[in-house]
């Protein structure tokens, strides 16, 4: 039956990953969730006293991070945000130089933003190729972030690696009356994807320099 090409239900889903950055790419590569199981997780006992059960028998945390892939954060960062009133409206610091921070203007979503919330756009070191056309969830792995899942919130949505390789963290924010300071180590999960299909992820990693660029396309 020429013409035909059936596709076995087991055949990998395979992203390739691509950064200019030889420190992000030694240390800080994207990887299987089951690598970043949460370390509080990790110290909580099965049971607490008795026959009472704590979280570490909810298999529900342990699949959130076994089906899934994880963006860490590559390095150190902290992000201040001033209290309602102030001039300025945040300030941010990073262990690396060619770490990136951008906004896009709060009239872009106004009705959701009301008038102290604002977005803050941290640009990835990294772009995920896909030849296939596999919608990824993009959501903020919250069993990661109790410090800084009420300061910074990602914005969830769907993305799909086959039409373009962007993988940027839009956050979320809210002025208050109080100074907030959040501060993420390296190795932090930022981002957690979970395709949208049964199938395997097979993860490939690429160190580019500029004479690669043609490697991506």
């Amino acid at each position: 039956m020429g013409g035909w090409n059936w596709r076995k239900k087991n055949d990998d889903i395979i992203l390739d990953c691509y950064t200019y950055n030889p420190y992000v790419y030694n240390f800080a590569k994207i990887n299987y969730g089951y690598h970043f199981l949460p370390e509080w997780w990790k110290r909580t006992p099965k049971n607490q006293g008795g026959d009472h059960e704590t979280i570490k028998n909810c298999p529900a945390i342990v699949e959130y991070y076994k089906k899934s892939i994880v963006i860490p954060m590559w390095c150190e960062f902290e992000m201040v945000i001033e209290p309602k009133g102030n001039d300025k409206l945040f300030s941010w610091r990073s262990a690396q130089k060619d770490f990136q921070v951008e906004q896009h203007p709060q009239d872009q979503f106004k009705e959701f933003a009301k008038q102290d919330g604002h977005d803050v756009k941290i640009l990835s070191p990294w772009f995920i190729k896909c030849k296939e056309n596999v919608d990824f969830t993009f959501t903020q792995p919250v069993w990661s972030q109790r410090d800084s899942i009420f300061n910074l919130m990602l914005m969830p949505g769907v993305v799909n690696f086959k039409y373009q390789m962007q993988s940027n963290f839009n956050f979320f924010f809210q002025q208050t009356d109080a100074r907030q300071v959040i501060h993420i180590e390296p190795l932090t999960p930022i981002a957690i994807l979970h395709p949208m299909s049964e199938r395997k992820i097979k993860l490939r990693h690429h160190l580019l320099t500029s004479k690669d660029e043609n490697e991506t396309t």
